[in-house]
């Protein structure tokens, strides 16, 4: 955890003056958030969020018919502020943990239908990456699925032109950490454990960018 502890003080300041408000209804207003929650959701009942924030996407899903929710994030306040959410919320049970990849060893296998990784497998280190990779594998059930969103790649000029560190090789210092893949990096990657369902991208206009998103399923 001290590997990640200048992100964990980010994520707690971000999150240290959220207010208790849930979705009111399954839709976020992102039609195409929408889609990939209702593909994650469909014939699932239960599903873990790595790095799950606040807590938002698990409840998008149970207001989708999923039942059983854990959230798992390295930032004490985001959990603090999920848990604080959860109370409002009409629907599904919640558990919300603080930690990293060491929470993972306790959950057994072939034990939940869905994983959410939301802007969070590129922003470990590489070694923690794959073995977030690997422990989804294991607990996931016979053609469980994930979903995947990534930030978006930063090329070579934009590097120099922002001025963002390279710590080494695609690894890079944007402020926090970023495994500067490029779409077809991952494609290769993902397709190493899963089936790779869908493809396609998540435009926020609010913050002016774009998200690449991989829809997968495990063999």
């Amino acid at each position: 955890m001290n590997d990640y502890q200048r992100c964990i003080s980010f994520w707690d300041s971000i999150f240290l003056d959220e207010n208790s408000a849930v979705p009111q209804n399954s839709s976020s207003g992102n039609t195409a958030l929408d889609d990939a929650i209702g593909w994650l959701s469909k014939d699932s009942e239960c599903i873990l969020d790595f790095g799950c924030g606040n807590g938002s996407l698990l409840f998008y899903c149970s207001l989708h018919g999923t039942k059983s929710h854990l959230g798992i994030d390295l930032s004490k306040q985001a959990i603090i502020t999920a848990q604080r959410r959860t109370a409002n919320m009409p629907c599904g049970d919640f558990e919300f943990r603080q930690g990293g990849l060491e929470i993972l060893t306790d959950v057994p296998d072939m034990s939940y239908d869905a994983v959410i990784l939301s802007n969070i497998i590129d922003n470990l280190y590489p070694d923690d990456a794959m073995k977030l990779l690997h422990a989804c594998v294991r607990i996931l059930k016979e053609y469980g699925k994930i979903f995947v969103k990534l930030n978006p790649y930063i090329t070579q000029e934009q590097i120099i032109d922002w001025k963002i560190k390279t710590i080494s090789g695609n690894l890079l210092d944007d402020g926090l950490l970023l495994w500067n893949q490029t779409t077809e990096q991952w494609r290769v990657l993902f397709q190493e454990h899963f089936s790779i369902i869908q493809e396609n991208e998540i435009y926020y206009p609010e913050h002016d960018q774009t998200n690449r998103v991989f829809h997968l399923m495990k063999y």
